[in-house]
């Protein structure tokens, strides 16, 4: 990732940690979102991998900011969200990368598919492998909705905030859709 030249970044709090978005601005362009972790410092130290601590600054009161934190808050509470491509930053990422995001945002809420069934449905069968780790490095998790991506088997497989929330989010989701 590279310095913002101006924007900052968001946390919000959910009933599993603290989460958080880093943006750019103006215009408005989501850089990434950090799903949640145990602390607000276990959150810090992980958006500092990716961004220098002197660069984001929090507060930032513009209305894209507020809607994209409403939105990632109203998720936490059972609710789907809908993927604004115009306003990610997919910079840096292939057109197959690309490809692999935009089918995983296509699953619906509640639902479920396997690494196989992505690389399938992006015309590369055998690809289930490159599929795993588009996820593993994606961006824009909740929003792309890689935590509803398991194994053949069924499994969960893995993911970045650990296997417990990939589970909790899958079956929050399965609830509120049923």
């Amino acid at each position: 990732m590279t310095p913002l030249s101006g924007g900052g970044y968001r946390v919000i709090d959910t009933d599993h940690g603290p989460a958080g978005f880093v943006y750019e601005r103006p215009p408005f362009r989501l850089k990434r979102i950090y799903l949640p972790r145990p602390s607000r410092e276990a959150l810090f130290h992980r958006m500092a991998d990716d961004f220098p601590p002197e660069n984001p600054r929090e507060g930032e009161d513009a209305e894209e900011v507020r809607a994209m934190a409403r939105s990632l808050t109203a998720y936490f509470s059972g609710k789907p969200l809908m993927v604004d491509w115009e306003r990610l930053d997919l910079e840096g990422l292939t057109p197959l990368q690309q490809a692999v995001l935009r089918t995983v945002a296509a699953i619906p809420f509640g639902g479920v598919r396997s690494y196989g069934e992505i690389a399938r449905a992006i015309g590369r069968p055998g690809a289930s492998r490159f599929v795993g780790n588009v996820m593993a490095k994606n961006p824009f998790p909740i929003l792309i909705p890689c935590h509803r991506v398991v194994r053949g088997d069924g499994s969960l497989g893995g993911f970045g905030g650990g296997t417990d929330l990939k589970k909790a989010m899958i079956e929050m989701e399965a609830a509120a859709s049923g």
